[in-house]
């Protein structure tokens, strides 16, 4: 098995269930909790790999593991969790660029930490799928953190399955980078901008391309 590929498919989940560490329940159109997300994650993969009836159980199983891995973390650091989330919201409402910079580093350690404690359980999940498996479930996992770029340009269904396709033929380039060296790093950039210039120049129009570089408004300074 390539190393990249467990690394690229790991480093995907990891990132859809971390981008909010509270695991608060949410009010109506709030984020989603990272469980939430990890079962959307399951019914995602068990939905594209087409995996076989033993495959489905044994990867239920270790999203279990996975799971409980979760809520014991969340458990024990939910007091740390908090804290550093109100440290870095006080931080983004001040001027102190030491603060925001220590307050990113804290989450992100928290962030490590959690990842952490679903090693194993992501091993298991990526163990049970055969190779084409595992380079399906990377194409799928960057098409969902890549489309959301393009949400502005409103695109077609069309144009959403050739992004996808598009993302599929990108992770399976990635896969041949493994390592951290400067090399590995450079290609694995080469290939994430060749992803967004096919996207932005071959799939989309020039009035959506327009629409996806197109900065939002500033906000307007408040009335006194």
């Amino acid at each position: 098995m390539n190393k990249l590929a467990v690394v690229l498919v790991s480093s995907i989940l990891v990132t859809s269930v971390v981008t909010n560490l509270s695991a608060a329940p949410r009010g109506k159109g709030g984020p989603k909790t990272p469980l939430e997300l990890l079962q959307e994650q399951q019914e995602l993969l068990l939905r594209e790999c087409k995996l076989t009836d033993e495959q489905q159980k044994t990867v239920k199983e270790k999203f279990k593991l996975k799971q409980d891995a979760l809520e014991a973390w969340e458990k024990t650091n939910a007091d740390k969790v908090k804290a550093a989330e109100e440290a870095a919201k006080t931080a983004r409402q001040g001027t102190d660029a030491n603060a925001k910079k220590q307050a990113t580093a804290t989450l992100k350690e928290l962030a490590a930490s959690r990842d952490q404690a679903t090693t194993e359980a992501d091993k298991a999940i990526q163990e049970a799928l055969t190779e084409e498996q595992r380079m399906t479930w990377a194409g799928v996992q960057l098409a969902q953190t890549t489309l959301p770029r393009y949400k502005k340009a409103n695109p077609t269904d069309d144009q959403t399955a050739k992004i996808k396709s598009a993302c599929l033929t990108a992770s399976k380039d990635l896969a041949s980078f493994s390592g951290d060296d400067k090399k590995a790093k450079q290609g694995r950039a080469t290939i994430q901008k060749s992803l967004q210039w096919a996207i932005d120049n071959v799939i989309l129009t020039p009035e959506q391309r327009e629409t996806v570089a197109r900065k939002p408004a500033p906000k307007a300074a408040a009335q006194k």
